[in-house]
């Protein structure tokens, strides 16, 4: 019993022990211990990284979200190529009516209608004419769709770039307040290094969609065009061109005369 007793003071006498090293541990920690530090939410490390570079970053962004979503909806085959504008054409020629055929083209503002009131125009001049407008009117309007999705590559190159000089920026001013107040506190520096990173962050975020956003326009682009010149072919190349010579569809025809000074000299009994 004795022996009993004598372990459980020696219990109680060592877990006040431990209780007591421990309040005290917490009473007498060193003043030089570092808090640690705060979390911040990310509009805090936006505005800490430099308000400018990121500023440029997100009108770059919306500026990518906007080509993105434009060219979507441009290069859909049935934006290219309007089923009603295709089978309106097809009818009028099918009744011989070249005249409203060609005011369909003309009325409806696709890339089918441009390059088809393009042909019309030439219609008169034979196949081989035609087949120039059809494909230099193809061409332009390729290059329009081509010269709009090229913003997305523009953006791609540039916000790495500007993102970095953020981060160089940010950087040098880190260094700067690092050597007028010394090494104190090396967290200091590596937050600050923290903060400054995000303009790189930032840049490479909207820099990887804009490019991986450029090639598929690029794609449905090539496959857009593609429809359009089966469909284009089909309507043209089996117009009866013999019967068509000297047929003027443009909007300001004319006929020009022989030139005055030919005429003049031309004999009377001629």
């Amino acid at each position: 019993m004795k022996s009993l007793r004598s372990l459980r003071l020696i219990g109680l006498s060592t877990l006040a022990c431990c209780f007591a090293s421990i309040a005290f541990a917490q009473e007498a920690a060193p003043a030089g211990t570092v808090a640690l530090a705060e979390s911040k939410t990310l509009f805090d490390k936006i505005m800490l990284a430099g308000p400018t570079f990121m500023l440029i970053l997100f009108l770059s962004s919306v500026f990518m979200v906007w080509l993105i979503i434009d060219g979507v909806i441009r290069t859909a085959k049935a934006k290219l190529v309007p089923p009603p504008v295709l089978a309106a054409v097809r009818q009028h020629l099918i009744d011989g009516d070249y005249e409203s055929a060609a005011g369909v083209a003309i009325a409806s503002d696709t890339a089918l209608g441009n390059v088809a009131a393009a042909a019309f125009t030439k219609v008169g001049l034979g196949k081989d004419a035609t087949d120039d407008a059809i494909f230099e009117e193809t061409e332009r309007v390729r290059g329009v769709f081509n010269s709009r999705i090229s913003y997305l590559s523009v953006i791609g190159v540039i916000t790495p770039m500007v993102g970095l000089t953020g981060t160089v920026f940010g950087m040098i001013q880190a260094f700067d307040t690092l050597g007028s107040s010394g090494v104190g506190d090396p967290s200091k520096l590596s937050e600050a290094i923290g903060h400054v990173l995000v303009c790189t962050g930032g840049g490479l975020v909207v820099a990887i969609p804009a490019f991986a956003f450029y090639y598929v326009m690029r794609n449905r682009i090539s496959a857009g065009f593609r429809h359009l010149q089966v469909e284009i072919n089909a309507i043209f190349h089996h117009l009866p061109y013999e019967h068509l010579q000297g047929l003027r569809l443009e909007n300001d025809a004319f006929v020009p005369a022989p030139p005055r000074k030919q005429a003049a000299l031309r004999p009377a009994n001629s």
